[in-house]
């Protein structure tokens, strides 16, 4: 049967696929659709249609779920920073983990799979430390019918699902940290009074582009990023006393200058306008300082619980040399440190490399060192790394896009006893366990963490060990 774009059919969500679409089938094809949670039944419009599956986009209910909630924001749906505050927690979490056995038997390529019940979240809302929030000029219009100035369509939030120029002009956000989303409402109530120039997308112009909170949930310490495409201490001033009068919690204020055509938040030219260049925050027993672009968990609470996992999982003996791979500011080694012998940190990012010297410093952990390079020619081309052991165990925690295959080769090469992968992405994951398999490893424990609940994105643990 022959199916058009823009047709209309109903449809049974019966699952999710990873990344947040319902599952459905429609005469034996596979329909991916946006908007739909399990068990409803929705009238839906075909959006793309490929050769072995369709997808499409909900319209109307025809039938509501067993498993839906009400939603507590009155965002949801536009807004693309959650897309499951409508469904049971515990369903999320079951859908979480029938995905992961997905991958990694679809990509994973493995038949019999040690995975282990997902450890679900106890903070539900408010859980988020970081939050990057878009200044636009191109608001989101959601009732048309709305009289909306139209030589006002400024908006401060977070993109509309799907649209890379539109932003949902929210009030709040309910998985952002309380004590950020005061500062939010105050922030959005500075810049009305300001009149300062929003950020557009499509054309390149204006002055604010994003702004980022960061908080230490434990210290209650805050950085704020202000990002603009131009320096001009003029107008940012009044912003910055008029927080810092209002939020003694405020320890620093940075400004990060972006080119306008730039796709990316990150930049050399950082200026500190107010305070400090770093806040700290607690993952357990363990104080780790966070400067503006280092990598650090963004649920600090469940990190404790992802990093109590890591240790019971890997059954240290005591006498391990360990690398910690894509180690950002040192938080997995440092926790680590104390079980093993001598920890090795390998990272990319040079503020993370010094804010994880520092950490280790500050934490009195003598066992650990810290080396700057791209893992996939660093073990190539760094000569105090060709000097030091080689390790027993190796710690992966790789960006979404997963190991670069030169780092494979290497990680291969060491013939660690163990290899503990943590990976916010178990697709790429899965694909890279595959090729570890395949050079000699075995698959012995999966573990799945919920550290975003009502978003699709999924930590996961894997444990594999060596043949030899």
């Amino acid at each position: 049967m022959k199916f058009s774009e823009g047709e209309i059919i109903d449809l049974d969500i019966k699952s999710l696929a990873y990344g947040g679409m319902g599952i459905s089938y429609y005469n034996d094809m596979v329909v991916f659709v946006r908007g739909g949670i399990p068990g409803e039944r929705l009238k839906a419009k075909i959006s793309k249609r490929k050769k072995n599956y369709l997808e499409a986009y909900a319209l109307e209910k025809i039938r509501k779920s067993k498993k839906s909630v009400d939603p507590p924001c009155e965002h949801f749906g536009i807004c693309g920073g959650c897309l499951f505050q409508n469904l049971d927690y515990k369903e999320q979490l079951n859908q979480k983990y029938i995905q992961v056995k997905d991958l990694f038997t679809r990509i994973g390529g493995i038949q019999t799979l040690p995975i282990n019940k997902i450890v679900g979240c106890k903070n539900q809302y408010n859980y988020r430390n970081k939050m990057e929030f878009s200044y636009s000029s191109n608001r989101w219009i959601q009732n048309l019918a709305e009289k909306t100035p139209l030589d006002n369509l400024n908006a401060l939030g977070l993109h509309v699902r799907g649209r890379y120029d539109k932003i949902a002009d929210i009030n709040e956000c309910h998985i952002n940290g309380d004590l950020s989303n005061k500062i939010f409402k105050s922030l959005k109530n500075i810049l009305s009074n300001q009149k300062i120039e929003p950020f557009n997308a499509k054309n390149k112009t204006g002055f604010l582009r994003n702004i980022i909170i960061r908080e230490g949930h434990s210290t209650r310490q805050i950085l704020i990023n202000l990002i603009t495409t131009s320096s001009n201490t003029k107008i940012l001033s009044p912003i910055v006393k008029i927080l810092t009068d209002e939020f003694l919690e405020i320890k620093s204020i940075i400004n990060t200058i972006v080119k306008p055509n730039s796709g990316s938040l990150m930049s050399e030219k950082e200026e500190i306008i107010w305070g400090e260049d770093y806040i700290s925050e607690n993952i357990g027993q363990y104080l780790y300082k966070i400067s503006s672009n280092s990598f650090f968990q963004t649920n600090s609470i469940q990190a404790k619980v992802l990093y109590d996992l890591i240790i019971k999982i890997c059954e240290f003996k005591g006498d391990e040399v360990v690398y910690d791979l894509y180690c950002g500011t040192g938080s997995i080694g440092i926790y680590a440190a104390k079980y093993v012998k001598m920890v090795y940190g390998v990272e990319i990012v040079m503020s993370s490399v010094i804010d994880a010297i520092e950490n280790a410093k500050n934490n009195n952990i003598k066992n650990i060192q810290f080396f700057h390079g791209d893992l996939i020619n660093t073990f190539q081309n760094n000569q105090e790394l060709k000097l030091i052991e080689n390790p027993d165990i190796i710690i992966l925690d790789p960006p979404r896009a997963g190991i670069h295959s030169n780092t494979l080769i290497d990680i291969i090469k060491f013939n660690a006893k163990k290899i503990i992968y943590v990976s916010c992405n178990p697709s790429t994951q899965a694909r890279d366990v595959n090729i570890l398999i395949k050079n000699g490893y075995s698959i012995k424990n999966i573990q799945p963490v919920d550290m975003f609940p009502h978003t699709p994105h999924i930590e996961n643990i894997a444990l594999l060990t060596n043949h030899e």
